[in-house]
């Protein structure tokens, strides 16, 4: 008989692997819960971490941007009228 042609009775490496034993004591659906609610949880940190660090990143680059390289002090920054005045400039017909 080829190797190909295998009879089905065989079984599969699988279906012959030996179980680990079980530890007295310790119960397996309960050890899977921790590690599901920790991925959980690292799913959800990262998705409020991305948008975090890009509002931070683009803060940052508006300070950096004007500070540095437009010369103005930091306070002025954070006022409306200082981009109101960068929109009218950029958005201009």
């Amino acid at each position: 008989m080829s190797e190909n042609n295998k009879p089905a009775d065989k079984l599969t490496r699988i279906q012959n692997r030996k179980e680990t034993p079980e530890k007295p004591g310790v119960d397996r659906d309960h050890d899977d819960k921790p590690a599901h609610r920790r991925t959980a949880r690292w799913r959800i940190v990262i998705r409020w971490m991305i948008p975090l660090f890009l509002v931070l990143a683009l803060i940052g680059g508006m300070a950096f941007g004007y500070v540095f390289i437009g010369k103005q002090s930091l306070s002025d920054v954070f006022e409306w009228k200082t981009w109101q005045h960068v929109i009218d400039l950029v958005f201009a017909p």
